[in-house]
Parts: C-alpha cells; structure tokens; sequence
C-alpha cells in the first residue's frame, strides 16, 4: 500500500479502464500507471448499471482503494453521453432564459434529471454549455461512493488542463480518440476557444463528418500550431484525417511519459499510454 494519500485519475476507452495514481510529494510523478482489461464495453456498463458487468467493475475500483490510500477520484466522462453547446452570456445571465434553453435543447427530460455545467470562452460575450443526464452519471457515483471527494471531468475539460499543466502556448487542437467518438477542442493563446464531437460507425465515415462539421465550425479549419491526439485510436485517427489537418501544424501522439511529462516508476507499459493520457493528467496535482 502507498504511504501517502494518492489522487486516482480514471479514464475509459472500449472494453479497457485505465488508472493512475499520483505521488503527493513529487511533482510530476506517479505511483502507478495502469489498466484492466474486460470483454464489455466499460461505459455501457456504467451508464446502464448493467446487472452482470457492473460488479465486476466494483471489484476493479475495491481492488484500487484496498492497495491505495485514495484521498480523491477524477474520472473522464464519454462525451456520446453529453449535449455540448454554445450560448450568448445573456442566456446565461438570465436565470429564466437558461431555464427556457435547457428545456428546449434537452425536451422530454425532466429539470431534476440535467446536470449542467457552464465554462467561460475567449470570446466573453458567449458561454459553453455541457449537459449531462444525472441517471446516466448514477453509475460513476456508485463507483465513488466511498471516496469523500470525486470530480467528473469531460473531454473538452482535459484540453483545459493539458493547457495549464504543459503550458504549450500558442494555439492547439486537441483531439480525443473513442471507438465512435471524436471529440475535438481548441486553444488559442491559452484560452479556451471551442469544442465540438463527431460520432461515427466507422472510421472511415470520419473525413465526411469532419467537411460536414467545419462549414458550422470554421475554428476547426483555423491554423493551429500543434495537434495533440489521445486516446484509443490516434493512429488511425492521424492516418484518416492527416489530409484534412492544416500542413504546419506538428502533430504530437501523447503516448509516451516524456511527451507528456511525468515520471512514473514504470517505463514501458503493455498498452498504449496515449489512452491512459486523461487518467495520467487528472491525477496529477499542478
């Protein structure tokens, strides 16, 4: 067992939950990096609280806190799970526009059942809005339910820690790679400028959706000094989208400790650290 109280960062990609644990008196540094492997989509199983599964994955997170003294737990969120908008501030200044907003954009779902979180952009004179189910994020909190503090992060939010943790400076693009999803999110000069996701049944579906995406969101054809890709498919995401991407941009694989900059104890690791990249960053402190 570690000594010291540790933050559990979480992520999941597919049928894989990646973990990683910080060491509080180390900046930078990790106790552990690492992963289980299951024959089930692990977010369906969440989200579902699916009658089979759903224990084994109890087990996973027991096995985490009985070997570690866990002082909090920051998971990643499926953004296929999320409404992402963006609003004027008067909508947001108003507490009866923001009612009349959610009720439009989320119809059918009772007020008690939306969770929304409001984020500040480059431009001051709009809001980005994430909406979540509360039913749906159940199961993260049945995970938690023992540890006193959790945080529940989205995609987008990741770019914003990459940003002051890495300070790359400039303007960027992050781009998160789910089996169906990619999420894509823009900084400019350390500001949050925009986000967006792009579902999809293949990956060759993907240049379509993106032409599609960029005639509503010019952002994603601005220039963009560097490309930052994580998750579970950045290869395959790169060697689709390449062409699409502006020319100068460097494109960065976060899948290695250097590239991200951390130290762990652990060197090389039997899977692709670009898909344990948001569990590595949320737990971390900085």
């Amino acid at each position: 067992m570690s000594e010291s109280t540790s933050n559990l960062g979480v992520c999941f990609f597919a049928d894989r939950l990646f973990y990683a644990l910080n060491d509080p008196q180390n900046s930078k540094h990790l106790f552990r990096i690492g992963s289980y492997d299951f024959n089930f989509d692990v977010n369906e199983a969440i989200t579902t609280l699916h009658s089979e599964h759903f224990p084994l994955l109890q087990k996973s997170f027991e096995n985490i806190f009985q070997q570690h003294k866990i002082q909090s737990v920051r998971a990643l969120t499926h953004p296929g799970d999320e409404c992402w908008t963006v609003l004027p501030k008067v909508v947001y200044d108003n507490a009866d526009e923001r009612e009349d907003h959610l009720s439009i954009i989320m119809k059918g779902v009772e007020r008690k059942d939306i969770e929304p979180t409001w984020h500040a952009l480059s431009k001051p004179e709009y809001k980005f809005l994430c909406l979540r189910r509360r039913a749906i994020m159940h199961g993260f909190n049945e995970l938690t339910s023992k540890i006193a503090t959790t945080e529940f992060t989205s995609d987008f939010e990741i770019a914003q820690k990459w940003s002051s943790f890495s300070k790359p400076g400039g303007s960027y693009l992050m781009i998160g790679c789910h089996k169906n999803v990619l999420t894509i999110t823009s900084y400019l000069l350390g500001k949050f400028r925009a986000a967006t996701y792009i579902q999809f049944d293949q990956i060759e579906d993907v240049p379509y959706h993106w032409l599609q995406q960029t005639q509503h969101s010019k952002w994603m054809r601005g220039l963009h000094e560097n490309i930052f890709l994580f998750g579970h498919h950045t290869h395959e995401t790169e060697q689709t989208l390449r062409s699409y991407w502006d020319s100068s941009s460097e494109i960065v694989h976060l899948n290695s400790l250097s590239q991200i900059g951390v130290i762990a104890e652990e060197e090389t690791y039997g899977f692709d650290l670009a898909a344990a990249f948001p569990a590595i960053l949320l737990a971390l402190d900085f």
